[in-house]
Formats: structure tokens, C-alpha cells, sequence
């Protein structure tokens, strides 16, 4: 079973209060169990369903309404998007402040680990939050209670693993059970001797690894990679402008710039822009203009307005010398609320739309994010319509800067995982 599901459904199961209860044990006195009224969960699911145009195509497969779907093929990937996305945005305010604050730091310490590059610093953080949240996790819900025995599932007790099994193996993404799931499936597309399969796997599995083998020796032996789409632009590095593309030119004579729609970024994403995305209907999109920068080596957030080459002299001495500077055009998001994002664990990085604009070197463009609208009560007071951010799992995540609270109990952790190292 995939980690991420069984986290999932434990979380879910208190939270809804479908979790069995023992014989000295009651439902209603439960406070965490904040979804078990049907309106409540209804109103979830919807929250959740609300959510889905606002994550970029690059998500994959958009988290349905759980209230109307947990019971349906509800499937790991939309948990994933949930529960390590989704989830502590949508119940701030929702579950009680101890129990959502334990549910930020499993959140975080599980984005750390599923990055595909993880480093020393990220793998410290993971250990002393999910160590953290295991400890509260218990202390909160269970108290040693032998009729709440059901609520220490052999996944609360595995995350622990996870850093440790990291220091071992490599990141768990690349082992994880998404991997295995599609090895399986590819090697049993290539069974071709129905008579004797397991044999025919065999060879198959075999010849895999000598080809995985040739190739990791000399990799110009793999096949090229498939060539860009006719009228893109490669700009190198991984980018490229695709079209569309205005038919004419736009601006002042002697500034004439054409407008492009989108951007291939070397993660593979693909951003978007304000100009061609805005003329769907918000139900038609997965919208995909917003994302993450660096500004002047500061990690902001931003919606592209759209993409475009502009000529400038590539020597001021020759005036014949020209060449083109790829850039878009961004409206900025603010920077997080510090005091949301540090007491959740850097999972709720809330913003709002500035009036302010920036020209910016398309090659400063990390990610495409998604920028969900929510109207919190900050910790200071202040309700107001702001919009959260959210990565796809496993890619690089942000490190804003802001340091993780559950330090100052941790030096038994830190130290075993030195030990480890």
C-alpha cells in the first residue's frame, strides 16, 4: 500500500469520525472529530472540489469532492494532492489549533521527502517533524488508551523510517510504490509466451537491466529526445517559448513586440499565460500561469501576463548587432504571511495580489505552482481574501525561510540520525 494513502485515511478517519471506537471509548467526545457532522463534510468536499481549477495541468488528476467520493476509487494520487497539498489550508480554522498544528508538521516533513533531490538540510527537517509529529500524534489522540490501540496504524510508526531509509537508499520517490506499480506494468506489457509467463518475465527483467546497464555506461546510445513542436522557439537550458503566438505586432513602432502563450520549463511543466488562459471559463482550465521565480535571489510568486522577445543591441558599438532577450511579464503575489507560514510548518504560504509588476528573464522561472484563493483569519486578527500556494509533489519545494517550530525537543532525533550518517 502507498504511505501516502494509508496517512490518508487514518487522518480522515479520525477527522470524520468513522474510525472504530472502543467499548469505553466515545465518538462525541472526540474534539478533533470536527467533519462528522454532514454539513461539515459536505462543505468540505465541496471546498475541495473548488480547489481543482486552480491546480496547473502538471498536477495530473485533480482531487475530487471527498465528502461525495472517498468511497469510490477515490484514488492515491488525489490523497497525495489532499492531504500534502490541499489539506492544511483547508482546515485552518477547521480542526482545533493543537490538532491542525500536529497535521502541518507530518504534512511538511512528507514534502521534504518527496523531492527528488533531498538535501542534508531538508533530510534534518524531515526527521525532527515527522519525529515530532509521531510523539504528538500520540500524546493527542491515543493518550495510551488501550481502546484507542486502532489509532497507532504500523504507518504512524513507518514515517519514522523514512529519513533514515532515505540516508540508505536515495530519495523514497524514486523506490516509492508509484515505481514499482509501473515496472510491474511495463514488464507485463512485454510478456509475449502466454504458456510459460513467469519464464518470459524472467528474461524480460533481465534484458531490462542490460539495457538500463548499456545505456547508464553509454547514454548516447538511448534514443533522442523527441524534438519540439513546429513554430517553438528553443531558448536552451531546458526552455522554450511554444506558441501561440500573435499574428501581428503589438505596442509602439518602435517597440514592437509580439505576445507568446507559453513556456516549457526543463521540469517539464509547461506555464501558460493570462493572455490565452483568461478567455476559457475558469471550469474549462487547469490554470497553469502562476509561478514560482527568483527575483533577485528571492523566491516570489507571481501570474504571467505573457511571454515575449524583445531586441536589444547585443554591442552598443555596432549598431547592426542585435539579439533578442526572452522575458515575461508578471504581476507579483505578495511574500507569505510570516506568522501563517511559521506556525504551519511552511505549508501555508498565503498571499495576496500586489499592484506590482516586473520584467523578468524567462530562465528565472523555476516552477509552475498553484495559487488557490482562501480567506483565512491570520494570526493577527485580519480576515481578507488572499490565495495559498501549492507545489506538485516532488519537485524542489521552497525553503521561505521562516524556521520550523519542535527544535527544542528533538536532540535525541538529530542525534540518531547522526549516528546514521
Amino acid at each position: 500500500m502507498h504511505i501516502a494513502g494509508n496517512l490518508s485515511d487514518l487522518n480522515i478517519s479520525l477527522w470524520h469520525g468513522t474510525m472504530d471506537c472502543g467499548p469505553s471509548d466515545d465518538v462525541e467526545s472526540w474534539e478533533w472529530a470536527v467533519l462528522k457532522n454532514r454539513d461539515a463534510w459536505d462543505a468540505h468536499g465541496e471546498s475541495v472540489e473548488a480547489a481543482g481549477p486552480y491546480l496547473p495541468g502538471s498536477f495530473d488528476r485533480k482531487p475530487r469532492n471527498i465528502a461525495e467520493k472517498l468511497n469510490t476509487n477515490y484514488k492515491t494520487w488525489e490523497f497525495q494532492l489532499y492531504t500534502f497539498g490541499l489539506g492544511p489550508a483547508l482546515l485552518y480554522g477547521v480542526l482545533p489549533q493543537p490538532y491542525w498544528l500536529n497535521y502541518c508538521k507530518l504534512v511538511r516533513g512528507f514534502q521534504l521527502l518527496c523531492q527528488h533531490r533531498i538535501t542534508t538540510e531538508d533530510l534534518r527537517h524531515a526527521h525532527v517533524l515527522l519525529c515530532n509529529w509521531e510523539k504528538e500524534f500520540e500524546s493527542l489522540y491515543y493518550w495510551r488508551n488501550e481502546d484507542r490501540l486502532q489509532f497507532i496504524r504500523p504507518c504512524v510508526h513507518q514515517v519514522n523510517h523514512l529519513t533514515p531509509e532515505t540516508l540508505r537508499k536515495g530519495p523514497p520517490i524514486c523506490y516509492a510504490q508509484w515505481t514499482m506499480e509501473r515496472t510491474i506494468g511495463n514488464l507485463g506489457q512485454e510478456i509475449q509466451q502466454p504458456s510459460n509467463p513467469y519464464a518470459n518475465l524472467s528474461r524480460e527483467g533481465l534484458r531490462r537491466c542490460q539495457v538500463n546497464t548499456l545505456l547508464s555506461v553509454l547514454p548516447e546510445l538511448d534514443e533522442p529526445p523527441k524534438g519540439l513542436p513546429t513554430g517553438s522557439v528553443n531558448l536552451g537550458d531546458g526552455y522554450a517559448l511554444l506558441r501561440k503566438r500573435d499574428r501581428n505586432f503589438q505596442g509602439h513602432v518602435l517597440h514592437r513586440i509580439k505576445k507568446w502563450a507559453r513556456l516549457l520549463l526543463p521540469n517539464g511543466q509547461i506555464a501558460r499565460s493570462a493572455w490565452r488562459e483568461t478567455i476559457k471559463p475558469l471550469e474549462k482550465i487547469h490554470i497553469s500561469r502562476n509561478v514560482k521565480i527568483d527575483l533577485d535571489g528571492q523566491v516570489r510568486f507571481g501570474e504571467i501576463l505573457y511571454f515575449t522577445r524583445l531586441s536589444v543591441e547585443a554591442d552598443p558599438g555596432d549598431e547592426e548587432d542585435w539579439q533578442f532577450v526572452n522575458v515575461a511579464l508578471i504581476q507579483l503575489y505578495s511574500t507569505p504571511d510570516e506568522s501563517l507560514l511559521k506556525l504551519s510548518s511552511q505549508t501555508v504560504p498565503s498571499c495576496t495580489r500586489v499592484d506590482e509588476f516586473c520584467v523578468l528573464d524567462v530562465k528565472k522561472i523555476l516552477s509552475v505552482v498553484a495559487m488557490v484563493p482562501h480567506t483565512p483569519t491570520l494570526p493577527s486578527g485580519a480576515t481578507e481574501p488572499r490565495f495559498f500556494m501549492m507545489e506538485r509533489p516532488g519537485f524542489d519545494i521552497s525553503n521561505l525561510g521562516v524556521p520550523y517550530s519542535g527544535y527544542l525537543d528533538a536532540e535525541d532525533d538529530l542525534d540518531d540520525l547522526n549516528d546514521l550518517e
